[in-house]
């Protein structure tokens, strides 16, 4: 699967859903989701690698567009075990492809022009629960940018990739293969996904990880000192892996959320994009650490209305959630309140 230019995919009846506590199941999220119309499929992220504060996310999938725009219009803003719930639009540019929440992500970088998705997946193949594969490429020439991502449902099989491959020749050069986060030695988040694992924080100084999108700033605009591009893994280890923000510069006054949607879907799930083009920038944020990375490194210079956009990391900033570290608050039992939430949320949605 391929980040290559694409067109832009049909929105679906697909919702991203934000600040879940962990005593929200997919359960008890079905129902709460239900009062909009009927729901096709519920899935919950795990926040286990503390990026998001503590609170979970998910995607909930409805049967028609109509029954998406109702809970999207009633329930962004309503409070599930007294955290107020963020609920947009999940944009993701490929449909169809194995979700790889929990897999173990590697990256392999010094790659030939020659190597494709296809070819990487089959070099890798031999290490039997390799579940995605795919080469980065530059958005303006359509060529390869000379590194790849791979994913392995099992972690044994990741390292034996990286044991085996590094160093190896792959077309005509010979291929680097690590864990997509050095700071970690794998089991971090990938494309996308919590696997879990130690670390990753950095220098973090203490404040809350999620919450909204604050100011650029917190880590260097992706330039080399050579004056070549930034390669992926500088720019991961730039700032903490909470961080999933990318700042947007040089746009023109009248850039949309339409023009930058295209260009970040193809990497990951967009849940939050805040416009300030008559000042000539925005902020994007994607679903992991890892993503956002990937999305500096491949849109920059990238071209919006003629004007190559300026990519770099963002801040992210607490909000007001009030989320408890670790999750649920201590000594609070997890009683199932969300049969009232249910009537609540329906009363709302009878007054739209």
């Amino acid at each position: 699967m391929s980040a290559s230019p694409a067109a832009e995919a049909p929105r679906r009846a697909h919702l991203y859903v934000g600040n879940l506590s962990p005593r929200v199941t997919e359960y008890m999220l079905t129902e709460i989701f239900a009062v909009a119309g009927a729901v096709q499929h519920v899935k919950i992220i795990p926040d286990r690698n503390y990026q998001h504060g503590g609170l979970n996310y998910g995607f909930v999938e409805y049967m028609d567009m109509r029954a998406a725009e109702t809970a999207l219009q009633t329930l962004n803003g309503r409070k599930i075990f007294d955290t107020e719930i963020r609920v947009n639009w999940a944009y993701q540019g490929q449909q169809n492809k194995e979700d790889t929440t929990g897999h173990y992500h590697v990256f392999v970088g010094d790659l030939s022009p020659e190597v494709n998705d296809d070819v990487l997946s089959k070099a890798f193949a031999a290490f039997g629960t390799l579940s995605d594969a795919r080469v980065m490429w530059d958005m303006n020439s359509g060529k390869s940018r000379g590194y790849g991502f791979l994913a392995f449902r099992d972690k044994t099989d990741a390292e034996q990739a990286i044991a085996t491959m590094n160093g190896e020749w792959l077309g005509s050069r010979a291929i680097r293969v690590n864990w997509a986060n050095q700071k970690t030695q794998g089991a971090l988040p990938g494309m996308p996904g919590t696997p879990g694992g130690a670390g990753g924080f950095g220098s973090n100084n203490g404040a809350r990880p999620g919450g909204g999108m604050g100011g650029a700033g917190g880590a260097p605009a992706p330039v080399n000192f050579m004056g070549g591009p930034l390669s992926y893994e500088t720019v991961v280890t730039q700032t903490p892996s909470f961080n999933t923000t990318v700042y947007v510069g040089n746009l023109v006054p009248y850039c949309t959320q339409a023009d930058l949607i295209p260009l970040f879907q193809s990497i990951g799930y967009l849940s939050e994009i805040r416009m300030q083009s008559d000042r000539g920038f925005a902020f994007v944020k994607l679903d992991t650490h890892e993503n956002a990375a990937m999305a500096i490194v491949q849109l920059q210079g990238q071209l919006v209305h003629g004007r190559p956009i300026k990519c770099s990391w963002g801040k992210d900033r607490a909000d007001g959630g009030g989320a408890q570290p670790g999750g649920a608050i201590p000594g609070q039992a997890a009683v199932s309140p969300y049969g009232n939430m249910v009537r609540i949320f329906r009363s709302a949605i009878d007054r739209v």
